[in-house]
């Protein structure tokens, strides 16, 4: 990295550097918990109401939540405990509108700082191995659900949780995602019980997971785990308006769940539950995914009233309960399931009529994964009931009740209900819901006005473009797929190797591009600039330029793949610039999984495109190799669970081996480059690598890298594995290690260390917040 890959002007003044650790040792870090009440405009979304005529919500009196809230009942909040302060801020039965603005993680104390599992079950008795040994169906048996010390111990844990994640809306409130912040809630429910009036709109709901799950050997033939909290729950709730929310198990997929008792380990419980007599209720526009049980009309099949109204909502890889109707008058119209499974949800249903339920379904498209069939989409028990018609199944009519009904002869869905949907706003024919929904479903695509974004900040779309270099899928190069992609598809990327540059532009945001085999060995994208090789109209490409991939889109995940720069100084002595990228990430939000990154000279590029602007990139189990300056950048970046390689240049390089990482990150940001909980290896001789040294283009780039908790092997230099570059002296810069382990690791005056304070605040989920509280890690 001789020079800086895009042109970055320079300060003339040197920041002075202080640490969040130096802030609350300086007594500046305590700040008292404020819940700010703001003047808004009555026009804006915050006090919008439900429309006339959309769904049973608007029956009556209709929706309005908030609305007639005074301006210092309009609250922002950004963490667990200004939440929770909104809700219970008296009175009670004053009008209040909640705004999120940015992701809140639930699972914190009133400070701000993670509550784990282990922490909710200090001091109860509880221990999950000792719940494992009372409860084995082997001593416990099957006839009996669990009662005695540890299941004592469990509801004791289980009630700690729910004390900081669950929260109850009262009636007359608006919960509402600020539009543009990655408003959401993460691991928290939301719980209107016995409340009347209430709006929950615009928020991403996602991990809503029960660190204490409940074994039950009595429930089915096998027993299950149970879990607790949905996302969101309404109880004896009566005008509900869900809308714009999206709703997922994400970063969780219940495929790391374990197995025990021969069971899932089942930590997720609903994604939005309706129940105990709750009444009038309107959920539109709302994305659903990834997730098992995933809407329960009706707490029992002797439950009352629940007249619900689902419209406009994408379900995309539920497996059941897209609902799961007992008793009610159920309206579905204009809703788009898609069955394909992603991230191991395996559609079973989609829609269940029982107990008597009268479901009316009418223009809703559902498009089938290619082992599923029409007869598959509904199930029921003999007694409920589904009507309606302009249904579509892949774009052609189809007779969803009669399709059930002959390959379920014994538990036949019945055709006739004893009302009529009138509250139908926005009802339109099915074919046009796939596209349209790609867009307008889900959290984040409202704006201040009301209207609705063009596009969502983050994945919106939903098709798949395949790419086979052998020509049996729709492209023949990963570039034309990407080009051929919009917003939030998927490019699923075959078996082989692939010759090309490629180019993700800012106009593809939530793009996800996928190595099909989930084994990056298989598909290899490949190339070979460097930073001063000729192109073909004229000068050189440049250290960005040289990239073999290069992703500038926000909110990107790259999951399965291998992309390596092949470029060589050996095979060309007349090239000065060596520099040659194999990825230049330069977006926001991006995440790059179970990937491969090879390459010499600047390996990885993690760019900023403003020096001082936000963007992050998130690295989880992947595998990245170099030798000079192969992770480097201005961006915020973190490598977490990784394996590094640090490639033996031999005799060539006069016994240096080369740099790990060269990171030159404005002094306005706190955090550069994080590599934490991973393995470093070297072939090279001991002693012969540095772990950086700080690039500074500029006088505003002071250069910011953590390593901890990782092995180093014999190859990095133990007694000073920093280095100056450029007449830039390494100890200006920030530079730091914390509990590294293996040959490669040391203490002293030339390798600065974190105290357990200042560990703390650099971890992966503090480098990667920011201003939204984005939390990939999982």
């Amino acid at each position: 990295m001789s020079a800086s890959p895009h042109r970055r002007p320079t300060g003339r003044r040197r920041l002075a550097l202080v640490g969040a650790a130096t802030l609350v040792a300086a007594g500046l870090g305590a700040v008292p918990l404020v819940v700010k009440a703001d003047a808004v405009a009555p026009a804006d979304l915050a006090h919008g109401v439900l429309p006339a005529r959309d769904g049973w919500a608007a029956s009556g009196s209709g929706t309005t939540g908030g609305q007639a809230a005074a301006a210092a009942r309009v609250f922002t909040v950004s963490t667990r405990a200004e939440l929770a302060k909104a809700l219970a801020a008296g009175p009670a039965d004053a009008p209040r509108i909640v705004r999120v603005k940015g992701l809140i993680d639930a699972n914190t104390d009133d400070s701000g700082k993670p509550q784990s599992c282990a922490d909710y079950a200090a001091g109860t008795g509880y221990s999950l191995d000792s719940y494992l040994k009372a409860y084995d169906p082997a001593v416990w048996g099957r006839a009996k659900v669990p009662s005695g010390a540890q299941e004592d111990a469990r509801r004791a844990a289980q009630a700690r949780q729910a004390a900081r994640m669950v929260f109850t809306v009262p009636a007359r409130t608006t919960v509402i995602g600020v539009p543009g912040t990655g408003a959401g809630i993460t691991g928290g429910s939301l719980v209107v019980k016995n409340a009347d009036n209430v709006i929950i709109r615009n928020l991403s709901l996602t991990d809503v997971r029960d660190c204490f799950p409940q074994w039950d050997p009595t429930d089915g033939s096998t027993g299950n785990w149970n879990s607790a909290y949905d996302a969101v729950s309404l109880r004896g709730a009566t005008h509900v308006w869900v809308d714009h929310n999206s709703f997922s198990d994400a970063p969780h997929p219940d495929s790391a769940n374990p197995v025990r008792f021969g069971r899932e380990y089942q930590v997720h419980d609903g994604a939005l539950d309706i129940t105990n007599a709750s009444d009038l209720v309107t959920v539109g526009y709302n994305t659903f995914s990834n997730h098992d049980k995933t809407m329960l009309i009706g707490s029992s099949d002797k439950d009352t009233r629940l007249r619900v109204t689902l419209h406009h909502n994408v379900f995309r890889g539920i497996v059941q309960r897209a609902p799961l109707a007992r008793v009610g008058q159920i309206q579905l119209y204009d809703n788009y399931y898609d069955t394909t499974a992603s991230e191991g949800y395996a559609h079973s249903y989609s829609v269940n009529s029982r107990a008597g339920a009268q479901v009316v379904a009418q223009n809703n498209y559902w498009k089938l994964s290619s082992d599923r069939k029409t007869s598959q989409l509904l199930s029921g028990d003999g007694t409920g009931a589904i009507a309606g018609s302009g249904n579509l199944v892949g774009g052609a009519p189809v007779d969803l009740v009669a399709a059930h009904n002959d390959a379920n002869p014994g538990k036949k869905i019945k055709t006739t209900v004893g009302w009529k949907p009138t509250l139908t706003a926005g009802l339109e024919p099915a074919a046009g819901l796939p596209a349209k929904l790609a867009v307008k479903a889900g959290a984040g695509v409202l704006t201040e006005t009301g209207g609705k974004a063009p596009a969502p900040s983050g994945p919106a779309g939903g098709r798949t473009l395949t790419v086979a270099a052998d020509g049996s899928a729709a492209h023949r190069s990963v570039q034309a797929a990407v080009d051929a992609a919009t917003a939030g598809d998927t490019v699923l990327v075959a078996r082989g190797t692939y010759r090309e540059t490629v180019n993700v532009p800012a106009s593809k945001h939530g793009l996800t591009l996928k190595g099909a085999t989930g084994n990056a060995e298989d598909v290899v994208i490949t190339y070979d600039n460097a930073s001063g090789t000729p192109k073909p109209g004229g000068g050189t490409y440049g250290t960005a330029g040289s990239a073999t991939a290069t992703f500038s889109a926000n909110d990107i995940t790259v999951t399965g793949v291998t992309v390596e720069n092949t470029w060589e100084r050996s095979a060309h002595p007349d090239v000065r610039d060596t520099q040659a990228v194999a990825v230049n990430a330069s977006g926001d939000r991006q995440k790059y999984l179970d990937s491969r990154f090879i390459g010499h000279q600047d390996t990885v590029l993690n760019w900023a495109p403003s020096a001082t602007g936000q963007y992050r990139q998130y690295f989880r189990h992947c595998f990245i190799a170099g030798d000079v300056d192969f992770v480097f950048g201005n961006a915020t970046a973190v490598y977490d669970h990784v394996n590094i390689t640090l490639r033996d240049r031999g005799a060539a390089a006069g016994g240096l081996g080369g740099y790990l990482a060269a990171p030159n990150t404005d002094a306005a940001k706190p955090y550069g480059i994080l590599i934490t909980d991973s393995t470093i290896s070297s072939p090279a001789q001991p002693g012969s690598y540095y772990l950086g040294r700080p690039w500074h283009p500029g006088a505003s780039a002071v250069g910011q890298l953590v390593i901890r908790n990782t092995s180093l092997p014999a190859a990095v230099k133990t007694e000073g594995p920093w280095t100056d570059m450029g007449g830039f002296s390494w100890k200006s810069a920030r530079f730091a290690e914390y509990a590294n382990t293996g040959p490669g690791a040391g203490t002293g005056a030339n390798r600065p260390q974190l105290g357990p304070d200042q560990a703390a605040a650099h971890t992966a989920r503090a480098y990667l917040a920011g201003t939204d509280g984005w939390n990939p890690t999982g």
